[in-house]
């Protein structure tokens, strides 16, 4: 690890601007910057002209390095920069850390940023982009601190005119004046979408002369501030726009100022404001807040409840008469006999008029189409022999005479 200054004016790849520290004291380096080292502009501007792995960026000051009061190091074309150590580290005086200084450019930063104010004069940015088109795509920590009682104005990160930032990390604002800006939105199409949670001590934390706001996060604010408000440092602004989805906690005053909000149609928020009532708090929260209400499907159906009767249940509870005898069920119990011979002596009286009109209709219409015709050959081919029943039908007739067997008789007689 070692500590690299600028000697001059240039772009990162030309190894001519650089001294390093590894061999004890500075000396022209033989190597660029790498994943381990400190880098600082030593009062010099370096355009980053290749994607870079360093452990931090600074214009500060430090042991044989100067700190710097103009752009430390700008980016013309688009570049990924990866900071594996402390990230981008600055201190107020008029200077701008890192800028994006060029149209249509894509900057990929991972890196923390820690931005200080000691209460002097001068606008310090960590992070500017005020070129048209630029999108920067940043994931780490933000962090500011001022650390001396004064009025001084700073902000940690700006973006102007039609520039996107897109920020995934957490935000944290310290300090003594109302005048230090975490970030700073500088127009009506300027863009900053964050993913994280936003802490503000005695800071502005999001700063809007125009532009539009995309929050994804909690807000938490501890001191006599706005979390998110326009143009704090002017007094002035264009049209705003903020759309948030989160939970807002405050201790002090109302967080937000705007000219319009819009809430996330999905995610559960509260609000948290102070009463009146000193150390007293009232809470707001959108409907999908857990609050102790029940689930819709343990509340009866129809049921129409909730804090704003945004809820109803769909819970369905049957009737005493339809649960079985004795089974409790709503604020009472079944009353149903729902044994095995009660249900067939129930189904056999529900079914049975029914059933024999029914039967009796078919029955009639089927045996008086089918009988005869089945009936017939087994009465009239029936063996005369078979018919021995004493007393019965068949008996009786085989023995009448007939034309046939009178004829017979008659024919037997003639010579």
């Amino acid at each position: 690890m070692a500590n690299y200054k600028a000697v001059a004016n240039g772009n990162w790849s030309n190894l001519a601007i650089w001294q390093d520290n590894s061999s004890g004291s500075f000396v022209a380096s033989t190597v660029l910057p790498g994943a381990s080292d400190d880098v600082y502009s030593n009062t010099f501007t370096v355009t980053i002209n290749q994607d870079i792995t360093v452990a931090s960026l600074r214009n500060t000051a430090a042991t044989g390095i100067s700190q710097s009061g103009n752009i430390a190091f700008q980016v013309t074309t688009s570049r990924s920069i990866t900071c594996t150590g402390m990230g981008l580290v600055t201190l107020n005086g008029g200077s701008q850390l890192l800028l994006v200084n060029a149209i249509n450019v894509t900057l990929n930063l991972v890196a923390d940023v820690y931005s200080q104010n000691n209460g002097g004069g001068g606008a310090d940015y960590a992070i500017s982009a005020i070129s048209g088109n630029v999108v920067i795509n940043h994931t780490g920590n933000v962090y500011y601190l001022l650390t001396t009682t004064g009025f001084g104005v700073g902000r940690v990160i700006q973006i102007a005119n039609t520039n996107t930032y897109n920020f995934i990390g957490n935000i944290y604002g310290n300090g003594l004046s109302q005048r230090l800006v975490l970030f700073h939105l500088n127009g009506a199409t300027a863009n900053l979408n964050i993913t994280g949670n936003l802490f503000v001590g005695a800071c502005v934390g999001i700063d809007l002369n125009g532009g539009n706001v995309d929050l994804v996060g909690d807000i938490s604010v501890s001191s006599l501030t706005n979390a998110i408000c326009p143009f704090a440092l002017a007094g002035g602004g264009g049209p705003i726009n903020l759309t948030f989805s989160g939970n807002i906690t405050t201790t002090t005053q109302f967080t937000i100022a705007f000219d319009t909000m819009r809430v996330h149609p999905t995610g559960n928020i509260s609000w948290q404001f102070l009463t009146t009532n000193a150390g007293q708090y009232r809470t707001l929260y959108t409907p999908g807040v857990a609050t102790g209400h029940p689930a819709t499907n343990n509340v009866r159906t129809g049921i129409v409840y909730g804090p704003t009767n945004n809820l109803t249940g769909t819970c369905a509870v049957p009737p005493a008469a339809a649960v079985s005898i004795g089974v409790p069920v709503d604020n009472t119990v079944g009353t149903a006999q729902l044994d095995t011979n009660a249900l067939a002596a129930s189904l056999t009286a529900t079914l049975a008029p029914a059933l024999d009109a029914s039967l009796s209709v078919s029955l009639d219409a089927s045996l008086s189409a089918s009988l005869p015709a089945a009936i017939a050959p087994l009465l009239w081919d029936e063996d005369v022999a078979n018919l021995t029943t004493p007393n019965s039908i068949g008996e009786r007739v085989k023995n009448c005479a007939t034309v046939a067997t009178t004829g017979a008789q008659i024919a037997s007689f003639n010579p």
